[in-house]
């Protein structure tokens, strides 16, 4: 088993997808959570966090970092098709995180962020949802976005919704496969007891 190192700052952010998954996996790793990003920025292979050190070797970027943890422990599809249906659900959860770092998470006045969020809640974050649900359906089976067990598109959408709902606690009342995929994760042992020992962090 290679050793792994993830850096990244004390929040889930960009690297809580990789924690996800070597959870699910059961894999032990040092996980590094920086609080001086200046003095050790030299060290980023291109200046950014997340980034991994695997055997020493460092990867940047945190979906390719994913990509290569879901494929070395076997929760990136059984095939190369359920791989490709895996990345189309990431890349749908990626384009809704998006829209709220566009919409809500740049504006800096504290009365216009909150009208923005109220706005993307009603609006983008139910159309983003419907649109990762539609992708579970044709994709999934119950309690799965992809075939018949866990992969990391699963992960990638207890993440995003776990980020969702923190804002507002309903949001998935109206997405059955959704509630079914992040129960099917949080029955899952070993993210179970990731869960419960999680540190609390504001983002």
């Amino acid at each position: 088993m290679p050793a792994y190192k993830l850096y990244y700052f004390n929040g889930r952010g960009r690297a809580e997808i990789s924690r996800l998954i070597l959870a699910a996996a059961g894999v032990k790793y040092e996980d590094v959570r920086i609080n001086d990003w200046p003095r050790t920025k030299s060290d980023a292979p291109i200046g950014q966090l997340p980034y991994i050190e695997i055997d020493g070797q460092k990867l940047p970027q945190s979906l390719s970092i994913a990509r290569f943890l879901a494929r070395e422990h076997n929760l990136a599809g059984k095939n190369n098709l359920e791989a490709a249906k895996a990345d189309a659900i990431v890349d749908t959860c990626i384009d809704l995180m998006t829209g709220f770092y566009q919409k809500v998470f740049l504006v800096t006045d504290l009365g216009a962020k909150e009208v923005a969020l109220k706005k993307f809640l009603a609006d983008d974050a139910v159309k983003g949802l419907k649109n990762v649900e539609n992708l579970a359906k044709q994709f999934g089976t119950k309690g799965f976005s992809v075939g018949n067990c866990l992969t990391w598109a699963d992960l990638f959408i207890h993440e995003i919704t776990f980020s969702l709902m923190n804002y507002q606690g309903d949001l998935l009342d109206n997405f059955q496969v959704l509630r079914q995929i992040r129960d099917a994760v949080e029955s899952n042992e070993n993210i179970a007891e990731y869960l419960k020992n999680r540190p609390v962090t504001p983002f």
